[in-house]
C-alpha cells in the first residue's frame, strides 16, 4: 500500500519524527508517526518505532491531520494519543496524587476520594479523557440534584484533577474544566455577620460567668481571628505567656482520647501576637487547670491541649463553636451569629481602628492580602474617609 511521507524538522538532539499515511478502506487512513528506532523485547532486533492512528475520511482529512500533528509536535506541543477513559484517570490521580500527598490534610485527602469514587468516576465513566468536553462537564451541573455549594466542591476538584493531566501527565492539551461556561457557584445564603465592640463586650461579660476557659477561648477567637479548630488544636508549647506570643502550628480535626491533628488551613503556620489582658487571661486559666490536674490525678492524662475537657483530652470542636455559643449569644441579648463570624469580627475591628490590612492579613493567616480587603471591603469606605480626615487634619492652616 502506498503511502505520502512528510519528514519534520528535526529538533536538537532527536533523530526527529517521521509521518506517513496508509490507506486502510475507502473512507479510512491511518497515520503512521515513526521516531528512530527501539529494541524489539522479543526477538532482541532493532526496527522502527512506531505509531498508528486511525483517522476515518477523505485522504485530504487525513493529511490535515498528520500536518497538525507535525506542527504540534515542532511546536512541543504534541500530545500522545491514549485509550485512557476520563474515569480511569481519575482513578490513577486519587491513587498516585491524592492518596500519599504529604502537602494534603488527612480530611481533604478523604473528601476528594469521596467526591471522586461516589460522583465523579461515575458520571465520565467511558468517556475517552481526551475527547472530555466542556459540554460533558456543564451537562453533569446542569443534570445534577446536588446543591450548588457541593457541585462547586465538585467543580474544583475535577479542576485539579483535569490540570495534573494536562500539565503534569501531557494527557490532554487544553484543561476542558477552565472552557466550562456556566461553573457552579454556592449560594451565600449566610452573609458574614460582625459585631460590635459593645456587643463584643457584652458577649464576653456573659463568658466570664461561665468560667475562666469559657472566656479565655471565646477572647482568643474575637482577639486573634483563630478558626475553631485551631484554637481547639492550640496547645501550651505553643504559647509564650511572656512574650505574648502564640504560635499557630496546626489544627484539630477530630476530638476524643486519639485526637487527629493537621496542620492549619493552607498549611502554612503563624505566630501573633496577643494584648496583655489576655496574655493575664491565658495565666490564669493555666493555674485553674493545674489545679484541676492535681485534683483529678490519673484520670487526667496531660495531652499540653490548652483548651481541655476534665480527662485531658481536647475539647469537642462544637461544643464550645455552636451549642454553648448559641447560649451565651442569648444571654447576652445580641444578634445571632456563626462562630466564624467570631474571625470575621476580629478582621473588622482591626481595620476599623486603622490596623494595616498587611498585619490583620497575617493574623489571619490569608495567602494573599488582596483577600483580605475583598473579603473586608464593607470596612473600605470607613477607612478611605478616616484617611481623607486625618490628611485634612494635616493639612489644616
Amino acid at each position: 500500500m502506498a503511502g505520502t511521507s512528510i519528514l519534520l524538522i528535526k529538533r536538537r538532539g532527536e533523530e526527529g519524527l517521521k509521518g506517513s499515511l496508509v490507506k486502510r478502506s475507502k473512507n479510512s487512513w491511518s497515520i503512521v508517526l515513526t521516531m528512530g528506532r527501539k529494541i524489539d523485547p522479543k526477538t532482541g532486533k532493532s526496527r522502527p518505532n512506531q505509531k498508528w492512528i486511525t483517522v476515518r475520511g477523505t485522504k485530504k482529512q487525513a493529511q490535515d491531520r498528520l500536518n497538525e500533528i507535525l506542527y504540534q509536535y515542532n511546536r512541543g506541543e504534541y500530545i500522545e494519543p491514549t485509550s485512557m477513559t476520563t474515569d480511569e484517570w481519575l482513578q490513577k490521580w486519587l491513587d498516585v496524587y491524592v492518596s500519599h500527598s504529604t502537602k494534603k490534610r488527612k480530611r481533604t485527602i478523604e473528601t476528594y476520594a469521596s467526591v471522586t469514587n461516589r460522583h465523579l468516576i461515575p458520571a465520565f465513566e467511558d468517556i475517552p479523557l481526551q475527547k472530555l468536553t466542556a459540554s460533558h462537564i456543564q451537562h453533569y451541573y446542569n443534570t445534577s440534584k446536588l446543591a450548588s455549594s457541593t457541585l462547586e466542591q465538585h467543580h474544583a476538584i475535577l479542576h485539579q484533577a483535569l490540570k495534573v493531566a494536562t500539565i503534569n501527565e501531557r494527557l490532554i492539551n487544553v484543561n476542558p474544566a477552565e472552557l466550562v461556561v456556566e461553573k457552579p457557584v454556592a449560594e451565600k445564603n449566610l452573609e458574614m455577620e460582625v459585631w460590635s465592640q459593645e456587643e463584643v463586650r457584652k458577649f464576653l461579660l456573659v463568658a466570664r460567668g461561665v468560667g475562666v476557659q469559657t472566656e479565655a477561648f471565646y477572647r482568643l477567637a474575637v482577639e486573634t481571628g483563630m478558626r475553631r479548630g485551631e484554637i481547639c488544636g492550640l496547645k501550651w508549647e505553643d504559647v509564650d505567656l511572656d512574650a505574648e506570643r502564640i504560635s499557630i502550628m496546626r489544627t484539630l480535626l477530630k476530638a476524643g482520647p486519639n485526637p487527629e491533628l493537621g496542620p492549619p488551613k493552607n498549611g502554612r503556620s503563624r505566630a501573633v501576637a496577643i494584648s496583655s489582658q489576655m496574655s493575664i487571661l491565658l495565666k490564669k486559666h493555666k493555674l485553674e487547670q493545674n489545679k484541676l490536674k492535681l485534683s483529678l490525678g490519673g484520670a487526667y492524662t496531660d495531652k499540653d491541649f490548652v483548651f481541655a475537657k476534665d480527662s485531658g483530652d481536647p475539647i469537642q470542636i462544637n461544643n464550645f463553636g455552636q451549642r454553648s455559643f448559641a447560649d451565651l449569644i442569648r444571654q447576652a441579648g445580641v444578634r445571632k451569629i456563626r462562630f466564624h463570624d467570631l474571625r470575621h469580627t476580629c478582621a473588622t475591628l482591626l481595620l476599623e481602628n486603622g490596623t494595616n490590612p498587611k498585619i490583620v492579613q497575617e493574623r489571619l493567616g490569608h495567602t494573599d492580602i488582596s483577600m483580605t480587603l475583598n473579603r473586608y471591603s464593607h470596612v473600605t469606605p470607613t477607612m478611605q474617609k478616616s484617611a481623607a480626615q486625618l490628611l485634612g487634619n494635616a493639612l489644616d492652616i
